[in-house]
């Protein structure tokens, strides 16, 4: 029983600076403010700001705009707009047309 509290004893702890963990909460890359993603919309030619989805449903809302294609579930509208990255991305939520709460 001795020995194996010696044992335990002899044993360096662990650093909280060693624990990965420690101070993930604080790290610059979780507390930094990062610049939202600007989108253009190819309907109405507009930028709206893409930091979150609401943000997207919330353009569409705000105003008519008239639909790129139909989908091919639900046929209701859907919408081309360019992300921040260059890409053409399309809008459209099957619940959400299907509800009519979506202009179109």
């Amino acid at each position: 029983m001795n020995n194996e509290r010696r044992l335990l004893a002899q044993r360096p702890l662990p650093q909280p600076q060693d624990d990965p963990s420690e101070h993930d909460a604080v790290n610059n890359r979780f507390i930094e403010k990062k610049v939202p993603d600007v989108a253009h919309c190819l309907a109405c030619r507009s930028q709206f700001s893409e930091s979150l989805p609401g943000d997207v449903i919330q353009h569409y809302m705000s105003r008519r705009h008239e639909p790129c294609c139909r989908c091919l579930y639900c046929d209701g509208p859907m919408y081309r707009y360019r992300d921040g990255k260059g890409s053409v991305r399309f809008y459209h939520d099957c619940h959400r047309s299907k509800r009519m709460l979506d202009s179109a």
